[in-house]
């Protein structure tokens, strides 16, 4: 009874790290593009001075729902990631996300932490609160760093889509160990530009 309950069990760990394996390759291959987000935010730094507010407004409200979708994204595929080596089972929690590695959960903390929504909340605010309305150089700077970044990361995330799929199911485990590792520098990098703009050290 017990072999055949490990035998069992066996299987049912078999197709379900194969599930999320399936997850993993499709999420790659239906990812959003980056560049429309980045064209957003070097519209809203390009603006001019004396720029129609509701259009700024316009601009930074459509930012706040692209990067949304971008920053639930990276936390997916980093969620997705999961290897399964050794037959780890999920030991780290955090709201909804379940993972099975530090170094999964650490790149998790890292996507949260770099999450441009967060930046764009906080100039809608400023913007709204400013009279007369204008975008401050800070600003301007902040935002066109984050679209040069975003401009890097989309050639990253089109370099995991321009691979077969087929082949990327059959070697998921070193293709989410490659994704991890590729995005960690553009999340460090996302993070220490909006660290600078609030006054993080």
């Amino acid at each position: 009874m017990e072999n055949q309950s490990c035998v069992k069990y066996n299987d049912l760990y078999s197709l379900y790290q194969q599930k999320n394996d399936s997850a993993f390759v499709y999420l790659v291959k239906h990812a959003s593009e980056t560049i429309p987000l980045a064209d957003t935010l070097m519209a809203i730094s390009e603006s001019k001075e004396n720029e129609d507010p509701a259009k700024i407004r316009q601009l930074i409200d459509k930012a706040k729902i692209q990067a949304e979708e971008i920053d639930n994204q990276i936390s997916i595929f980093i969620e997705f990631s999961d290897t399964y080596s050794n037959n780890a089972v999920p030991k780290h929690f955090v709201n909804n996300a379940a993972m099975t590695t530090d170094e999964q959960l650490d790149m998790f903390i890292l996507a949260r932490e770099a999450r441009i929504w967060w930046s764009l909340y906080d100039i809608s605010y400023s913007y709204w609160k400013s009279n007369p309305k204008t975008i401050g150089t800070k600003t301007r700077e902040t935002l066109r760093s984050l679209a040069t970044e975003l401009y890097e990361l989309n050639k990253t995330i089109t370099s995991f889509k321009d691979n077969d799929a087929a082949h990327m199911f059959y070697l998921a485990e070193n293709y989410k160990a490659l994704m991890l590792g590729k995005l960690k520098p553009h999340l460090e990098r996302l993070k220490k530009i909006q660290d600078h703009f609030s006054g993080h050290k």
